[in-house]
């Protein structure tokens, strides 16, 4: 029978995007074979660069591995001492950076004839925040960990039990912001959590936009928006991405109209309006990113359930490690590379338990072509099987660009880092691929499932998008000074009514500061990204065109087939992720 399909805009969406890519793709000259990989005889002016670059290359990974090291450290085992080591490594980097940056700042690019030193040149050329002065690079490493470190130490009481405090953010806040249907509840944790995280940092924060912007400009850029822009390569960069919004957002008022039902019917027409934006508080997550967790009140065919195979998993008595050698198993049976001897070395894939650590899941490049980690607290569920793949999807891209220079050892842009892993999620979370790994029985063709399971992908996905687009234009428009320190919080809940339609549960004011409720915000990391991953991860379903063309027997792919089974990962995707950033 004919299943559902994703509809047309989403595939002008995918060409749209992959165009940022695929227009600066000319891998000639990094495929061209000689002793240092570029090929070509060359002025003696070039080779003198060359061999600049080269010494660059070599002592600029000395200096990253020892960084790299130091901040693994910390976010393993948090405490002063191991945050000391960190600055003392970050101050350490920084000054090779600015000292490389120096040098090659008074080369001339101009007279320069091969686009690959060019391009190698160009990167070093912009070194971030090493640019800026000693003391002002200590100011602003210490205030994102300052910031970090109350995001981290943040604790609330318990909703009306007041001699139970201590709730963290994970597993305690998340689990009641995801699990809790009780709406005073959930308005307190909402509230309490953003009073002890958020609210400590609004002077910090200040401090942090002055610093970026300083910054930027000492790296040639206007300010700091500029710079966060300038690895996606495009003039008119903000404008694009609103662009592509209006083609996704009818797709996202739809799903807001129907959430919004759900929940009118849950709590009543007068908590819940039939015309204003949906308060954030009952939504199933701390921030309103996602709606996944509210979906037993919200899905289209209840009794019609797309898998979740926890319980088989426990059942079967899986381990943290066995989901990890499964993911192995995925990417071996793609023509990948098992994982490294030093990943299993290294790697921190439970929470110890004996000492605090930063349990947001990631993978790490060690920057010396050997080491690659990844730190996650797994548990057993079918949520930390996918992003177990996910993350692993990291470890195959770094080892993929390894061989590359350092300066190009990135992604395409970066969204597209993501976009490799939530394609392979995409994939891991199918009732075929689960089946294939004896955690589902035998998959029956049914369109209420179907439905089911891609309303869940929407609620998890889909919502990231106008999320991911209002938290980095309110940086956007912080750093480009259109709005003031007086306005941060009203802001913030403006862009975020006008993009994800949602409202916070009490009046809020500038003595608030409600951003740094949101871990990339304190980070400093942009979150634009996600709406590059979103639409390069849909490709493989939307775009028969493009599948056809590598995959001559794709047609009969539906939304719930197993990748494994159908393609030839090293025919799609290789060609690129070999390149790294270096197109």
């Amino acid at each position: 029978m004919e299943l559902v399909r994703w509809p047309t805009f989403t595939v002008v969406i995918f060409l749209f995007l992959l165009s940022f890519v695929s227009a600066q793709l000319d891998l000639s000259g990094l495929r061209e074979s000689n002793d240092d990989g570029f090929g070509r005889q060359l002025p003696s002016n070039e080779l003198d660069y060359r061999n600049i670059l080269a010494r660059l290359d070599f002592l600029g990974a000395e200096r990253c591995s020892a960084n790299v090291a130091a901040q693994w450290g910390y976010e393993t085992d948090v405490n002063e001492y191991t945050q000391l080591q960190a600055l003392e490594a970050q101050q350490l980097y920084a000054d090779f950076q600015n000292q490389a940056w120096q040098l090659i700042s008074r080369i001339d690019s101009n007279n320069i004839r091969d686009p690959i030193i060019r391009r190698r040149l160009r990167y070093l050329s912009v070194v971030g925040p090493s640019a800026l002065p000693l003391d002002q690079l200590d100011r602003y490493n210490r205030i994102i960990n300052d910031m970090l470190a109350i995001y981290n130490g943040a604790t609330i009481c318990a909703y009306n039990d007041p001699f139970n405090c201590g709730l963290r953010l994970y597993p305690d806040i998340a689990g009641i912001m995801a699990k809790s249907r009780n709406w005073d509840e959930l308005q307190y944790v909402w509230t309490e959590w953003r009073r002890r995280s958020g609210t400590p940092m609004r002077d910090l924060y200040q401090q942090l936009v002055t610093l970026n912007n300083e910054a930027a400009k000492l790296n040639n850029f206007s300010d700091a928006a500029q710079y966060w822009m300038f690895p996606y390569e495009s003039v008119d960069f903000q404008q694009e991405i609103e662009n592509v919004w209006e083609i996704i957002r009818p797709l996202y008022e739809e799903l807001h109209a129907y959430v919004r039902k759900k929940l009118r019917d849950l709590y009543g027409p007068e908590k819940i309006s039939g015309h204003a934006p949906l308060p954030s508080h009952v939504l199933g997550n701390v921030w309103a990113q996602s709606w996944i967790n509210i979906q037993d009140i919200t899905i289209p065919y209840p009794g019609k359930n797309y898998l979740d195979v926890t319980p088989e998993m426990q059942a079967q008595g899986y381990t943290p490690i066995d989901m990890f050698r499964i993911g192995e198993e995925f990417y071996l049976s793609l023509n990948l590379s098992a994982m490294p001897p030093e990943f299993w070395a290294g790697s921190v894939i439970v929470d110890p338990g004996n000492r605090p650590l930063i349990c947001q899941a990631s993978a790490w490049d060690f920057c010396n072509r050997l080491d690659y980690r990844i730190k996650m607290c797994t548990k057993v569920t079918m949520k930390d099987l996918i992003t177990v793949h996910h993350e692993m999807a990291h470890i195959q891209y770094f080892l993929r660009y390894s061989g590359l220079p350092r300066e190009f050892r990135d992604g395409a842009n970066p969204g597209f880092h993501e976009a490799i892993g939530e394609a392979v999620a995409l994939s891991v979370a199918t009732p075929r691929h689960l089946q294939t790994l004896g955690l589902a029985n035998k998959y029956i063709d049914e369109p209420a499932a179907d439905i089911n399971y891609l309303f869940s992908l929407a609620m998890e996905k889909l919502v990231l998008l106008p999320f991911s687009l209002a938290v980095d234009k309110w940086r956007w428009d912080i750093f480009r000074g259109y709005i003031n320190r007086e306005e941060y919080n009203c802001h913030w809940h403006r862009l975020k009514e006008q993009y994800s339609g949602v409202k916070p549960p009490v009046l809020r004011s500038e003595d608030d500061f409600d951003p740094g409720a949101k871990y990339h915000i304190p980070a400093n990391i942009p979150y634009i990204r996600c709406i590059f991953s979103f639409v390069f991860r849909f490709h493989q379903n939307t775009d028969q065109q493009r599948y056809d063309k590598y995959v001559p027997f794709s047609a009969h792919l539906k939304p719930t087939s197993d990748v494994r089974a159908t393609i030839n990962f090293d025919r799609l995707s290789l060609p690129l992720i070999y390149c790294g950033n270096g197109i």
